[in-house]
C-alpha cells in the first residue's frame, strides 16, 4: 500500500500553503522545528545512557542505579535520531548549493562544520572521554598525560563530534558531484514517492546494513585513520538518508504540489514497525546466524523509514510554527548539539551518590542539561561565527546551515 498524504480537503493543506507555495522561498518552519526537537532528544538520549543496565562498557558515566526502561528507550531512539539529522542536512545542502557558488558553499562548510569538528575532536572530545577515567578510578591520570599519551592512542574517539566529520564528508562529496554536473540544484517536477520507491529504499538499506553486519557488529565503532569515527552498519543508512534529503528537495516534497507524508498512516506504520523491531530484538537476541542478521537489518531499516516519515508528517501537519520558542530553539540547535555532552556527563557524575532511583536522576540530569546547553548556546556560542555569530536571527529563523 502506498503511504502518501491524501488530503481531506483544502483545509488539510492550509499549513503548507501558509508555509510555502510551490516554487516559493518561504521558510520551511517544520524542518527547523524537527531538527530542534531531534537535537533536544539527543541530549535526553545521552543522559539516559548512564542508567541503562546494558550500557556500552566504555560509556562515559555509568550509574549504579539503572532500569531496563532506559535500555528500550535508547534502543528505539537510536534507530532514527541520526537518519533524521542527515535527511534534513541533505535537504538544505542541495538548496544551499543552488543559491551560491560551489566555492562559497565549500567555504561555508569549512567554517561551520570542518573547523568546529577539528576543534571538537582535538580539544573537546578528550575532555569528554576523560570522564571514563574520572568515574572509574580513585586516581585518574593527570589530564595532560592522558591527553598526550592515552587519548591519541588506545582511548581515541570523537565523542559526538563524529557527526560533524561525517557531514563534512557528505557535503564535500555533494559539492564535487555538483561541480561536475552529476547532480543539479534546480528542482525536478514535483513527484510523490511510489510504493516501489519506498520498498526499494528499505531493501537497499537492509542489504547494505546486512552486508556490513556480517563483517562487524551492529554497535561497533571503527576508527578510520584518526579522521572519521563511524558505526559501519549505520553509516550505510546515513548516506542513504542524506541522499533522500537531496531527492526530497529536488522533487519538491512538502509543497502544495509535492509530497506530504500522511500524519495518520505514517505514525501508525511507525508504531507497527516499532513493535516488530522490538519484538525482533527479543526473538533474535544473540542470534548471529545469517538469517538472524538479515531479519535484524530489515526490521531496523523498516522501523527507521517509518519513524522518519512519521516525524516529518507530524511536524509538517502540527508543528509548522515560527513562534518565538521554536525560533530560539532553531537558532541555537547546532550550538546545543556541539556543547551538550559536557552538561550531560557533569550532571550524571554529580548525581552518582544521590540515592533517589534512576528515574529521578534521569529527569534531573536530562532536564538540567537541556537548560544549561541552551543557556551556554544563547549567551556564548551563538555569538561565534561558526554557530551563527552576527546573524539576523531576532526577526526570523536563519537557514539550518550545519
Amino acid at each position: 500500500m502506498q503511504m502518501e498524504y491524501v488530503p481531506y480537503g483544502k483545509q488539510c493543506y492550509k499549513e503548507a500553503e501558509d508555509m510555502q507555495s510551490a516554487g516559493s522561498e518561504k521558510r520551511v518552519y517544520f524542518l527547523d522545528n524537527l531538527r530542534s526537537f531531534i537535537v533536544l532528544l539527543v541530549v535526553v538520549f545521552h543522559a539516559a545512557m548512564a542508567y541503562m543496565p546494558h550500557a556500552p562498557w566504555w560509556w562515559y558515566v555509568l550509574d549504579s542505579q539503572r532500569h531496563a526502561f532506559f535500555d528500550w528507550f535508547v534502543l528505539g531512539n537510536d534507530v532514527f535520531i541520526m537518519p533524521v539529522m542527515f535527511f534534513i542536512a541533505g535537504y538544505f545542502a542541495i538548496k544551499s548549493l543552488a543559491k551560491r557558488s560551489v566555492a562559497e558553499f565549500v567555504r561555508d562548510k569549512v567554517t561551520r562544520l570542518m573547523i568546529p569538528w577539528v576543534i571538537g575532536v582535538v580539544f573537546l572530545a578528550p575532555a569528554v572521554t576523560y570522564f571514563i577515567y574520572v568515574t572509574r578510578s580513585q586516581t585518574p591520570p593527570a589530564y595532560l598525560y592522558y591527553w598526550f599519551n592515552l587519548f591519541f592512542g588506545s582511548s581515541y574517539q570523537q565523542a559526538h563530534y563524529w557527526f560533524l566529520g561525517a557531514l563534512t564528508l557528505f557535503c564535500l562529496v555533494l559539492a564535487l558531484a555538483y561541480s561536475r554536473g552529476w547532480i543539479k540544484g534546480t528542482p525536478l517536477k514535483a513527484a510523490k514517492p511510489s510504493a516501489a520507491f519506498l520498498a526499494l529504499f528499505v531493501l537497499g538499506g537492509s542489504a547494505g546494513f546486512f552486508a556490513v553486519n556480517t563483517v562487524v557488529n551492529d554497535y561497533d565503532w571503527v576508527n578510520v585513520k584518526y579522521i572519521l569515527m563511524i558505526q559501519p552498519t549505520r553509516f550505510v543508512l546515513y548516506i542513504l538518508y542524506f541522499m533522500l534529503g537531496i531527492y526530497a528537495c529536488r522533487r519538491q516534497w512538502f509543497t502544495v504540489d509535492g509530497y506530504s507524508p500522511c500524519p495518520v498512516r505514517w505514525p501508525v506504520a511507525a508504531i507497527v514497525a516499532g513493535g516488530l523491531f522490538f519484538g525482533g530484538k527479543v526473538v533474535l537476541a544473540n542470534n548471529m546466524a545469517l538469517p538472524g542478521l538479515a531479519a535484524n537489518a530489515f526490521l531496523h531499516t523498516l522501523f527507521c523509514l517509518c519513524a522518519v516519515f512519521a516525524l516529518l508528517a507530524v511536524f509538517q501537519r502540527w508543528v509548522n510554527s515560527g513562534n518565538y520558542l521554536w525560533r530560539r530553539l532553531a537558532v541555537n540547535s547546532y550550538a546545543i548539539y556541539f556543547i551538550h555532552q559536557f552538561p550531560v556527563f557533569s550532571l550524571n557524575y554529580a548525581l552518582l551518590n544521590l540515592h533517589t532511583g534512576p528515574f529521578v536522576k534521569f529527569f534531573l540530569s536530562a532536564g538540567l542539561a537541556v537548560i544549561l546547553s541552551y543557556l551556554i548556546s544563547e549567551l556564548l556560542l551563538r555569538r561565534i561565527p561558526a554557530f551563527g555569530g552576527n546573524v539576523r536571527q531576532d526577526s526570523k529563523i536563519s537557514s539550518p546551515r550545519y
